[in-house]
């Protein structure tokens, strides 16, 4: 199993990630930890080398999963909902695909899509303006992740069925997979399984959440995988650590982790295998999955 954790390439307030700035400082250390890759954010993405990051990870035997770097387009007001501006909005996402080319990973849609406010118009435009950037992607060669996100943050998208509806009004791009977060998930739905179970071959990226705590012990999010399903067999998943950086961002092979406990029962059970975990991320690529990413701490096979 590898593992992998968050690391905002220069320095930012976001609590979820673990670790920001000095990116070669940073991916020294966690590969002195035993990490094998990150989870990458660009909060400035205008003035961040995604090449300079790539070689940071490099150096390091690093790889990058997946990047966030579009806060500077939400900054602008441009949503993909927005016909009028999606043009602009594509424009400028070329920049924010060819870093995401360069690192190897894959970009988010989570807000960038745009809230609905009550408009019965929105979720054509959206899924047009989803249809649009998928393509823009996969002339850069990479595939998009859609994330359904609750109600309390966003008016739009908020279940795994919604997000599968919104694939489908844009055409099923074929580089289109969802990522499905457990925070989110256990506010929405009536069941976490069954709608990982429905999204199927859609899911490439699944961050796992649970109760807030001092360590990764306090994560009380109980989840079962269906051993039988193909697409759960591999792929990476993760605990979040608290924010003792050094003493909980010990990866699995020295910190404990559910999560490795977990992709082992996974791997090895025909049974459904039941874990505990604080928050993790699992990237299941198209196709065969491969591997399992994480947004905090993760370990993939």
């Amino acid at each position: 199993m590898n593992i992998s954790i968050s690391v905002a390439a220069t320095p930012c307030a976001m609590p979820q990630i673990m670790f920001a700035g000095d990116l070669e400082a940073r991916c020294a250390l966690l590969a002195g930890l035993g990490y094998d890759g990150i989870d990458m954010f660009f909060p400035d993405p205008q003035c961040t080398d995604a090449r300079a990051a790539k070689a940071a990870l490099d150096r390091n035997g690093l790889r990058a999963t997946m990047l966030a770097a579009q806060g500077d387009l939400m900054a602008d007001g441009l949503y993909l909902n927005d016909a009028g501006r999606l043009p602009e909005l594509l424009e400028r996402s070329k920049y924010h695909l060819e870093q995401c080319a360069v690192l190897g990973a894959m970009p988010n849609i989570g807000f960038i899509r745009g809230w609905h406010r009550n408009d019965q118009t929105s979720l054509s435009r959206m899924a047009d303006g989803l249809a649009a950037y998928c393509q823009l992607a996969a002339s850069f060669g990479g595939d998009v992740l859609l994330e359904p996100i609750c109600r309390y943050e966003i008016d739009s998208i908020h279940t795994t069925d919604q997000a599968i509806d919104l694939c489908e009004r844009a055409g099923k791009p074929a580089n289109l997979g969802l990522l499905l977060d457990l925070f989110h998930m256990n506010i929405e739905e009536a069941s976490v399984c069954g709608a990982i179970c429905r999204a199927g071959s859609l899911v490439r990226h699944v961050q796992y959440a649970a109760a807030r705590g001092p360590a990764w012990a306090a994560g009380r999010c109980r989840m079962s995988w269906p051993a039988s399903r193909p697409w759960a067999t591999k792929g990476f998943s993760a605990s979040k650590p608290s924010p003792d950086p050094i003493r909980k961002a010990r990866p699995a092979a020295v910190w404990p982790s559910p999560a490795r406990w977990a992709c082992e029962a996974i791997s090895l059970s025909k049974q459904a295998a039941f874990f505990f975990c604080w928050n993790v991320s699992v990237r299941i690529p198209r196709g065969i999955p491969s591997t399992i990413t994480v947004r905090m701490q993760s370990c993939f096979l």
